[in-house]
């Protein structure tokens, strides 16, 4: 391939990797990075149009257009990398260089006409923009093998950039830019290259990132916060597991909002969601770090306590309790108020058996009156379901 194909394959290659990381940006508005990575690419599409038209153009406005599209485009480069891995650096010294050696061209372009000390510039500036990601990169990797890849590609990259204004400050520059020659194709097919791969690189760790918060959201009910039924089981089955091999206790309540039917016919359904959001609010807020809260069903919820006294999980419930009695609906004065089953796990149990204690403890609840909390044990009287020993002591509802 000659010159010209080359160039056009990287004009075409930019337009590429810049709608499918706008593509991606619209699609998910809170994944980091793809909005510089898009007008990174973008930026480099344009500074390949200018190198297009620039004999339609005046000679020192296409060389400054288009290295300031060029500069803008590592820069964005660097910024999408930054804020991918939401690291606290900045950008502002690369901004700086790029700056400064915009105005060192638009004097060697103007003043003196000086084609090898321009591309020696623009040469050094890329290499600083390069090897800056390489840096960030290798910060960033480490165990992760495919992070490692790409730094050590980048920082081949900033290399190449090195060398190639070596070896015009030696050789002198090219007479024509689109004209075959050892330095001027090696460095359009190793720029070609290096395009194809860093646009491969950002949407594979864009993906990774994509699948991790697609996972996330799959395990979170989307209206009130929570973790949906899938998320909470899986929780409950880890927490099994753990506290059969550690040997330490493990507590469930199911948790139903008293006389929610009567929130939504009085107040309408957005009432409803509402009173959601704000229940899992406040409970959520009075919770241990290695507790886990979940929407059951409905307007049923599922905690697990994890390592968890009988004594203790009595008062984190108590304290919920108390802390959700103050909310009202709004507008229409409806109290909220829940009721509570909780339950303990038997050695070896399964989660069905745990739950349907717990179950039948919320019914107890349920029962008694609601607004307030029942326990049942693995140990009680099947006769007389209606009473529980908590540590010795006897809970009566």
């Amino acid at each position: 391939m000659d010159n010209r194909t080359l160039f056009a394959c990287q004009t075409l290659l930019t337009m590429v990797y810049a709608i499918a990381f706008l593509g991606m940006r619209r699609m998910y508005r809170h994944l980091p990075g793809t909005e510089s990575f898009a007008l990174g690419f973008f930026s480099g599409f344009l500074g390949c149009i200018v190198i297009i038209v620039r004999g339609s153009i005046p000679n020192a406005l296409a060389v400054v257009a288009e290295h300031f599209f060029i500069f803008f485009a590592f820069v964005l480069f660097y910024r999408g990398i930054l804020l991918f891995f939401r690291s606290p650096r900045t950008t502002h010294f690369l901004w700086i260089s790029a700056a400064i050696a915009l105005l060192m061209l638009v004097y060697f372009s103007t003043v003196e006409d000086r084609l090898a000390v321009r591309i020696i510039i623009v040469s050094l500036v890329v290499f600083l923009a390069r090897s800056l990601i390489a840096v960030e990169l290798f910060r960033q990797a480490g165990q992760r093998s495919i992070l490692n890849v790409f730094a050590f590609l980048m920082a081949v990259y900033a290399l190449f950039g090195a060398v190639r204004s070596i070896a015009t400050f030696v050789h002198g520059p090219p007479y024509d830019f689109m004209q075959t020659s050892r330095f001027q194709t090696p460095s359009l097919v190793m720029n070609l290259l290096f395009i194809c791969i860093i646009g491969l690189f950002f949407l594979l760790m864009l993906s990774s990132e994509l699948v991790a918060i697609v996972e996330a959201q799959s395990l979170h009910d989307h209206v009130s916060g929570a973790l949906n039924r899938r998320g909470i089981d899986q929780r409950l089955a880890l927490e099994i597991v753990r506290a059969e091999r550690n040997g330490y206790q493990l507590a469930v309540a199911l948790i139903d909002i008293d006389h929610f039917k009567q929130i939504n016919d009085t107040a309408g359904h957005a009432a409803g969601d509402a009173a959601l959001k704000q229940v899992v609010e406040v409970i959520s807020s009075r919770l241990r770090s290695y507790d886990f809260f979940g929407r059951y069903g409905g307007d049923e919820f599922l905690l697990v306590f994890s390592q968890t006294s009988c004594d203790d999980a009595l008062r984190i419930t108590k304290r919920i309790e108390h802390a959700v009695s103050g909310l009202a609906v709004s507008k229409f004065a409806l109290p909220i108020t829940l009721s509570i089953g909780l339950t303990f796990a038997a050695p070896c149990e399964t989660a069905v058996s745990m739950l349907a204690r717990a179950d039948m403890a919320l019914y107890n609840a349920k029962r008694a009156g609601r607004n307030c909390t029942r326990v049942l044990m693995a140990s009680i009287d099947e006769d007389n379901p209606e009473t529980a020993v908590c540590e010795g002591k006897a809970i009566i509802p």
